[in-house]
């Protein structure tokens, strides 16, 4: 008899890396995961919404010694193929504006394993 398990066809790992970016909640997200999509052909991010503490910029607090207000901030994770994930980084960083001030913050992961993941070709893009 053979194990259930044993019918599974394993699938191919690619590697990957993924692109970390905390970014102010004015849409830029959205903006972003269409472009990477129109000019890279990106399918594999998200967006979720969290608060956030500033730790570089300046921080209001009402009472002194007490930890400043959190704001809405999205985190945004991107997969990109590991060939061009420098190439991405570098796109995000002008297209998200993350060197204005209070444009956010990125960091590019180490080599992963991901499972591949494609979407349909005649799928129509999400509307506002």
């Amino acid at each position: 008899m053979t194990h259930p398990a044993s019918n599974i066809t394993p699938s191919p790992l690619e590697d990957v890396r993924l692109i970390l970016c905390a970014l102010p909640d004015d849409g830029t997200d959205r903006k972003l995961i269409r472009a990477l999509r129109a000019d890279w052909g990106i399918v594999v991010a998200d967006s979720i919404a969290c608060r956030g503490v500033s730790v570089f910029g300046t921080a209001k607090t009402r009472k002194p010694g007490k930890l400043p207000e959190s704001v809405f901030v999205k985190l945004l994770q991107i997969r990109v193929p590991e060939a061009s994930a420098a190439a991405v980084f570098d796109y995000v960083y002008a297209t998200a504006g993350i060197g204005r001030p209070n444009g956010g913050l990125m960091v590019l992961s180490q080599t992963i394993q991901s499972t591949p993941f494609r979407l349909p070709e005649d799928l129509p893009d999400e509307a506002d």
